[in-house]
């Protein structure tokens, strides 16, 4: 299994953790993983892409036309924990409904 992989699962438990203390009844947070990114889905809708590249995280909110568009604090994080921390601060949570 390749270092980016192993990153990449590690990734992912972490975030569905972030997700478990986010979901709200009626309104459940999901982690998805597909290829090189993991999702972050909101009532089954993908609303924040974080993608491995190069050792970095690259994050992406999806705007209402549907397209991907770089994070606008801190597109891209050297670990995990620094975009947990900017999910965190997203105003009001608002990609996800809290």
């Amino acid at each position: 299994m390749s270092l980016g992989i192993l990153a990449l699962h590690r990734a992912r438990k972490q975030l569905e953790a972030f997700c478990r203390q986010h979901s709200v009844p009626g309104g459940e947070l999901g982690c998805r993983c597909e290829d090189d990114s993991l999702f972050l889905q909101y009532e089954g809708r993908a609303v924040v892409r974080v993608q491995l590249s190069e050792a970095r995280w690259h994050i992406f909110w999806q705007g209402a036309d549907g397209q991907w568009l770089p994070w606008p604090h801190l597109p891209v994080c050297d670990d995990i924990q620094q975009v947990i921390e900017q999910l965190e601060q997203a105003p009001l949570h608002v990609h996800w409904g809290d």
